[in-house]
């Protein structure tokens, strides 16, 4: 979302995120230093210093936040100069002892670009085709949609009787403001070639 300062404009990214954390923790934002006020450079967003927070739940499952963004200036009439938009994130349920459930990955400047998932390697029997390694492909998703499958999917205790309307809300703001789609256009195909008109394949020249 918009803002007439940089400032403004991460504050303005900065609350849907922690009203969506809210739904299931107590935590605190954190960002790297000069992640209210510097342009040009990507800075770093983690819960409580890059701790796992410990959500309420059947599982006793731990949850680790980090997302990159950088604050870039608006060119659209009529809107606020500034913005912030998300350049990777990297969100990981964990078990009680710190290791790895499903990690929801995002990280375009490195060798994997498309967003997925890892599966952790204690959720995977041995000799099997999935494993903690691979790629599994997904559309790009906002931290409102790795909260709702912890609490809908994971068992997570919501801490709000509102976090269904919350995380609705704060998804729909997300997306309104968003500069990017998830469902890519439609390949364009092209017309199949008039029989009249087919070009014939080329042939072996014969000698006059």
């Amino acid at each position: 979302m918009p803002g007439r300062t940089p400032r403004e404009a991460v504050e303005a990214f900065l609350t849907p995120l922690q009203d969506t954390l809210s739904c299931v923790a107590k935590a605190k934002i954190t960002l790297s230093e000069g992640g209210y006020t510097t342009v040009g450079r990507v800075h770093g967003l983690t819960l409580n210093r890059n701790e796992a927070v410990k959500p309420k739940g059947a599982h006793h499952l731990l949850l680790r936040v980090q997302m990159q963004y950088e604050i870039v200036p608006v060119d659209e009439p009529g809107r606020d100069p500034w913005r912030v938009t998300t350049r990777a994130y990297n969100h990981e349920v964990q078990n009680s002892s710190g290791e790895g459930v499903v990690s929801y990955h995002w990280h375009p400047q490195s060798r994997v670009k498309d967003p997925h998932v890892h599966l952790g390697h204690t959720q995977l029997a041995k000799d099997v085709v999935l494993h903690n390694k691979l790629h599994i492909p997904t559309a790009r998703l906002s931290l409102e949609g790795v909260i709702r499958h912890c609490i809908e999917e994971l068992q997570v205790k919501p801490l709000r009787d509102d976090w269904d309307p919350v995380l609705a809300t704060r998804k729909a703001d997300f997306e309104a403001f968003r500069k990017w789609n998830q469902s890519p256009p439609a390949p364009t195909v092209a017309p199949k070639p008039d029989a009249k008109n087919k070009p014939r394949r080329p042939g072996k020249r014969r000698s006059l």
